[in-house]
C-alpha cells in the first residue's frame, strides 16, 4: 500500500492543508503523515467516553510507531505514510501519543498540563527535521511550535479559566521564532498564523481576512 496515494489531505484542517502546500515535495509526505497522525491522536482523545478506552487506542499508535517498519501492521494508509516518509525515525513521533495522553487523563487543564501538551507536540516538528528532514536545522524550531501549539489549544478551548492558563503561558514566552530554513516553511507560516491568533486574543487561527494573505507571504518570501 502507497501511504502517497492513500492519504486525503481534505481530512486536515485549511491551515494545514496551506501549510503542507509549500512542503518541498520530497517532504510532503512527511509532513502530510505528522499531522495527520496528530489529527488521529486528537479524535481519539475528543471521542472516548472513558480514559481507559482511550488509552488503549493511543497505546495501539505507540506500539506501532516503536516498532520497525517490517514490523508494522498492513492495511492502514497512515501506517503506510509513515513506513515511506519515516521510515524507522517515526519513534520520535511517540511524544505526539505522549501529549495526547496527558490531555486525556487531565481532570482540569492547569499551566503544567497545558506546557506539557505543547512541548509534547511541538517534539514532533523537532522530530521531522533532525529524521526525514535529514537533520535540517532545528534552529528556531521550538519557540515556532510553542506559537502553533498554544495558539490552536487556545482556539479549542471554552473555559475561560483554562483560556487564562494557556494565553498566560503564551505571554510569558517569547515566541517571535527566528526565519526558518526554507524546507521548514509549512512550519513557519503556522508559527506565523499562531503568533497572529494569540495577538488577537486566542482567536481561531484561519479567522479573519488577513490570516490567508499572512499564510500566502509566509510561504512565498518565509517571514
Amino acid at each position: 500500500m502507497d501511504g502517497k496515494e492513500l492519504l486525503n489531505d481534505n481530512h486536515l484542517r485549511p491551515e494545514y492543508r496551506i501549510a503542507l502546500a509549500y512542503a518541498h515535495p520530497d517532504d510532503r509526505l512527511a509532513y502530510h503523515a505528522m499531522f495527520e497522525l496528530d489529527r488521529r491522536l486528537a479524535e481519539i482523545v475528543a471521542g472516548s467516553s472513558e480514559p481507559m478506552i482511550g488509552q488503549l487506542r493511543l497505546a495501539w499508535w505507540r506500539d506501532v510507531l516503536g516498532r520497525q517498519p517490517e514490523d508494522r501492521p498492513s492495511g492502514e494508509p497512515l501506517v503506510a505514510a509513515l513506513n515511506t516518509a519515516w521510515g524507522a525515525h517515526s519513534d520520535g513521533l511517540e511524544t505526539l501519543v505522549d501529549a495526547w495522553e496527558g490531555i486525556l487523563l487531565a481532570e482540569r487543564l492547569e499551566r503544567n498540563a497545558a506546557m506539557q501538551f505543547v512541548e509534547g507536540r511541538g517534539a514532533s516538528w523537532t522530530a521531522l527535521a533532525s529524521g526525514p528532514l535529514a537533520k535540517e536545522s532545528s534552529a528556531g524550531i521550538s519557540s515556532a511550535a510553542q506559537a502553533w501549539f498554544l495558539a490552536d489549544l487556545l482556539s479549542h478551548l471554552s473555559d475561560a479559566e483554562e483560556r487564562e492558563v494557556v494565553a498566560g503561558l503564551a505571554n510569558g514566552m517569547k515566541l517571535r521564532s527566528k526565519r526558518l530554513p526554507r524546507r521548514l516553511r509549512p512550519f513557519a507560516i503556522l508559527a506565523a498564523l499562531g503568533s497572529r491568533a494569540l495577538a488577537a486574543g486566542g482567536i481561531s487561527p484561519m479567522e479573519g481576512r488577513g490570516a490567508p494573505l499572512l499564510a500566502l507571504r509566509i510561504g512565498i518570501f518565509g517571514r
